[in-house]
């Protein structure tokens, strides 16, 4: 459905003319409190007019891929999960981990263990929040009998990964329980950005009681369990979640409002109507043809994201069985005629991998630092490698080459404009393929997809985190990358505490990745939303998923 049918994205012809024209972050760092703190609330100012009635009505466009917290591991069920469920601590308005779920914590002089004190907090089903919980979820993130797509994020814990390869147990896990109320958490190594890391929905309490009874408990409102701020209402799947304030979170005062409700809307045009009509009180995205004009005119705003767009090519699938065809198609891309004419989120070109949000430790910015790795828009030293890399592999044409993207009016404009500049600049006939969110996900995470597109925001605030998701057989890899050198200098990088040591390894491996370049960086990301004057106090972090807690919402 287009309730603008004048509005249409660019057509091919208008993406042909463009090409033909033309032939700084946030720190996303946390800083670690010595001994917990509170959570921060975010600054907002509705002038004595909030509604405590009121609910927000926002648009997920599609239906959460999974609400069980180390399952889902996507922006959509995070935002659910975010809102209904959480950790030991949650990301302030300063983007900084503050208490949440633990009232304090306390850490070892070797920064290894980390002992937590649980609040008073009950569950949506009336039981109490127990130490118990989390030592049950922990484990539960790295059974291997369960093959959760975040269960990496855990291999900090001392245990986890071997629990989770199969060479070690639940028991060697070391997580525990020391009371209803204590936690204890031991490291393999000092992790300075573990607290961050804690933030991520993946190290969400789940109920013991009611996981072990009931496999498909996070599958339907009526069965759901959660312990954040909201409790689910109701769930009609694809199509609308409903979720209410929870009267059982320890922090429930802090709440100021009723609930909220999404829709599942996946057409641009189409939220962005309900917007202007009031259906929906902040919006994600804009539609392509108009994003220019509502920045510049301030109704649309831009805030900075440490995320990287990219299309990753599965190096087992011909042609991107070889590195050189690989950098071909990385150096055949013009980037800021993309970014200024289709994308128009003020983004910056992408010549690397890790995005620019994180710190150095001596202040600068890791990317600033690392520099770029290739010339954007580089046709002729892209058409040798292609010549090169085709002699290499003994192939007089090239083999077919499939575009996936997710469905979405973004994506598509995005994959056209790609789509012509390989058939301009490499002579390349690129074939584009679409598919449903849910369906997309599950075959990229297959490794089945040939040259499909990601948006990878950081799960925590720090550059490793990028650097890790390539090593062999990772399940964020999905393109069957593997590099023994890589694989082995990204686990000294998490063993090693001295951090100008540390960053120094972190950019000797990111050289390697891109010298074998298994993806094509296009853009470091920024978030580009509208939302109603009435609305005050969502939180979008650099790195960290948006937060609705604190909102106020004011009589219109």
């Amino acid at each position: 459905m287009n309730m603008r049918k004048g509005w249409k994205l660019l057509s091919t012809a208008a993406l042909v003319t463009v090409l033909a024209i033309t032939g700084c972050s946030q720190s996303a760092t946390p800083t670690q409190p010595a001994g917990g703190g509170t959570a921060g609330q975010a600054s907002t100012d509705t002038g004595g007019q909030a509604n405590a009635a009121a609910k927000l009505k926002l648009n997920l466009k599609t239906e959460p891929p999974s609400l069980d917290p180390p399952k889902g591991f996507d922006s959509t069920s995070n935002e659910v999960l975010n809102a209904t469920m959480e950790g030991l601590v949650r990301l302030d308005k300063d983007h900084k981990p503050q208490a949440a779920m633990a009232e304090k914590w306390a850490v070892s002089e070797d920064g290894k263990t980390y002992t937590f004190t649980l609040r008073d907090s009950k569950w949506s089903n009336g039981e109490p929040v127990t130490a118990q919980d989390f030592e049950f979820a922990f484990k539960r993130i790295v059974d291997p009998n369960n093959a959760f797509p975040s269960a990496f994020l855990a291999y900090y814990i001392n245990g986890a990964e071997a629990f989770n390869k199969g060479t070690g147990n639940a028991d060697g896990v070391q997580v525990k329980a020391v009371d209803e109320k204590t936690f204890e958490v031991k490291l393999k190594a000092p992790t300075g950005y573990f607290l961050h890391i804690l933030t991520q929905p993946t190290f969400f309490p789940v109920n013991k009681k009611v996981v072990e009874s009931n496999p498909k408990w996070a599958e339907g409102a009526s069965s759901i369990v959660t312990n954040g701020p909201f409790k689910m209402e109701d769930w009609v799947h694809d199509q609308s979640v409903k979720l209410t304030k929870n009267d059982g979170y320890w922090d429930r005062d802090s709440i100021k409002y009723a609930g909220i409700e999404f829709v599942m809307v996946n057409d641009e045009n189409t939220q962005f109507q309900m917007y202007k009509t009031g259906q929906l009180d902040m919006i994600q995205t804009v539609p392509n043809d108009m994003k220019k004009q509502l920045i510049d005119s301030g109704e649309a705003k831009v805030e900075t994201e440490a995320s990287i767009y990219y299309y990753r090519m599965n190096t087992t699938i011909p042609p991107f069985t070889n590195a050189n065809i690989r950098k071909a198609f990385a150096l055949a891309i013009d980037r800021k005629t993309l970014i200024d004419n289709v994308v128009q989120g003020k983004q910056t070109p992408a010549m690397a991998h890790v995005p620019l949000g994180f710190p150095e430790p001596d202040g600068a910015d890791f990317r600033t630092k690392g520099g770029d790795f290739f010339k954007d828009n580089d046709i002729e030293q892209a058409k040798a490698l292609l010549k090169k890399g085709m002699e290499e592999e003994g192939w007089t044409t090239l083999p077919p080459v499939a575009m996936t993207y997710n469905t979405s009016d973004a994506h598509k404009a995005i994959a056209q404009v790609l789509q012509e500049m390989y058939k301009k600049n490499l002579g390349v006939d690129v074939k584009l393929e679409n598919k449903e969110w849910k369906v997309f996900l599950a075959e990229q995470r297959a490794r089945t997809l040939q040259f499909s597109r990601s948006t990878i925001p950081a799960d925590y605030g720090d550059p490793v985190n990028y650097l890790e998701l390539f090593v062999t057989d990772h399940p964020g890899n999905r393109v069957n990358y593997s590099n023994k050198e890589y694989d082995a200098l990204v686990e000294k990088i998490r063993n090693t505490a001295d951090e100008p040591e540390r960053f120094k390894l972190m950019h000797d491996a990111e050289k390697i990745f891109m010298d074998d370049m298994p993806l094509v960086p296009i853009y470091f990301g920024t978030k580009v939303f509208m939302e109603q004057p009435n609305i005050k106090g969502i939180i979008r972090h650099p790195v960290g998923t948006i937060d609705y807690k604190w909102v106020e919402i004011g009589n219109k």
